[in-house]
């Protein structure tokens, strides 16, 4: 009976601590998913990797740093968590669509495709993820045929000076000065703090804001970045949509979210000092699936929006203002829109050729890319769109897209897995002048209402 006894008390002091070490472990892994749902990849890696169990024997804690390592561009560390994995006894088919991703990434187009195959093979017929990963395995078809073009451009990220591991998007150059380049920005120090989903304050799990930003070239280097005034940006979002011809108003989104505000007109004056704040007062509403509107002047605004009657998804509208008031919004029309999204448009100084993003997988080889396409005068129509191919376009989302005066520079939007966090802005150079960059003396483009 007594050594029953000593025996009992023996394995409950070896298993004691054995099962609150268990306990730890699995409330780690708890708090590691929790900061990773709500997009904190660094935090949950925190966690992670300072757990000797998650990082070295936990199949599930072993995904996460990879798929944690995969969102931080970390690509060579996540492969090496993966392909270990694969090694193992792998209860993740999942393993095998990052290790396609991540070849997508890298523009290995072919390798991927027998990554994305290995993985449908794995899956279930009525998964999900079936029809997504058949469109990848459609882009990077069209990526390998791509591959063999010509290149348009030189295209790099404006550097650590400029983007941050937070979200930069919407390059927009200044009317007026060749050495500033406006954008919007979600980082610290943005006004309000970080923010959950409904706009409370949430310094655990909550993300910044957006605001207005700008930054100045300085032999050769985007740097210096600033916050615009704060009598502008505010602990709401703040969003750069563009500027007058003449530089002297900026047009902007401001909302509790991203698809819920108004968009307004700022007029500096006194040198600056005074800002005066109007709404725009037109036929498109911030509230009501309307998105990246491109001011081309005072008097014609190309749009995205997901209103009914269009092709599916996002479409591009025109509306125009005439005699002092606004047409109907115009669809573009199916040259130009899809089943697809299409969006960001930029129309160049001649008022005919037009820039925007599509995620048409049957012409992409990522998520977004940018297209070119020009208005026939004579046929009152759009040409066949143009991918623009690498490397102004990549596998990620291409957006955002804006032409400099000098007919030479581009900049745009991107999350392709070279960056530094969520979305950079990088810069392309073209090779040869770009003749929509011309001005036009007749400042009414063709693609207006009164030509048809």
């Amino acid at each position: 009976m007594l050594r029953w006894i000593l025996c009992f008390l023996l394995v409950g002091i070896i298993s004691g601590p054995t099962l609150n070490a268990q306990r730890s472990t699995e409330q780690k892994l708890l708090r590691a998913k929790d900061f990773f749902v709500n997009g904190k990849y660094e935090e949950a890696l925190g966690v992670l990797m300072n757990e000797r169990e998650l990082r070295r024997n936990d199949p599930e804690g072993r995904f996460l740093i990879a798929l944690s390592n995969y969102h931080l561009n970390r690509l060579e560390d996540a492969e090496k968590y993966l392909e270990n994995i694969l090694e193992s006894d792998n209860p993740y088919p999942e393993v095998l669509m990052y290790l396609g991703r991540i070849y997508h990434a890298r523009h290995d187009f072919s390798t991927a495709i027998d990554y994305y195959k290995s993985y449908l093979k794995n899956i279930d017929r009525r998964n999900r993820n079936r029809e997504m990963i058949q469109d990848a395995v459609r882009r990077c078809a069209n990526g390998m045929q791509m591959q063999f073009r010509q290149p348009l451009a030189y295209s790099e990220n404006l550097g650590p000076q400029f983007n941050t591991v937070h979200d930069e998007f919407g390059p927009i150059p200044s009317p007026s000065r060749s050495d500033r380049l406006y954008f919007t920005s979600s980082r610290p120090g943005n006004l309000g703090g970080p923010r959950d989903p409904a706009g409370r304050p949430d310094a655990q799990y909550g993300r910044f804001f957006t605001d207005i930003y700008y930054a100045t070239l300085k032999a050769g280097i985007w740097k210096d970045v600033r916050p615009m005034h704060y009598l502008l940006n505010s602990p709401r979002h703040e969003v750069l949509l563009g500027f007058s011809q003449s530089g002297q108003s900026m047009y902007y989104f401001q909302g509790d979210a991203l698809d819920q505000g108004q968009v307004l007109i700022d007029t500096f004056r006194v040198g600056g000092q005074v800002l005066s704040t109007d709404p725009f007062v037109g036929p498109i509403d911030a509230n009501a699936g309307f998105t990246s509107p491109m001011f081309y002047s005072s008097d014609l605004v190309i749009f995205a929006s997901n209103r009914s009657g269009g092709y599916g998804g996002l479409d591009l509208y025109q509306t125009e203002r005439i005699n002092g008031r606004w047409t109907a919004p115009r669809n573009m029309g199916p040259q130009i829109n899809s089943a697809y999204d299409e969006t960001t448009p930029f129309l160049a100084r001649d008022g005919k050729t037009l820039y925007y993003s599509s995620n048409d997988k049957r012409k992409s080889m990522g998520g977004y890319d940018v297209f070119k396409t020009q208005y026939l005068t004579e046929q009152k129509r759009w040409a066949a769109p143009y991918n623009l191919g690498l490397p102004v376009n990549s596998a990620g989302d291409d957006t955002h897209f804006i032409l400099a005066r000098d007919g030479y520079t581009a900049y745009l939007t991107t999350n392709r897995k070279d960056g530094y966090g969520q979305r950079d802005v990088y810069v392309a150079y073209f090779f040869e002048f770009l003749n929509e960059m011309t001005p036009r003396y007749n400042p009414s483009p063709v693609t207006s209402q009164r030509g048809g």
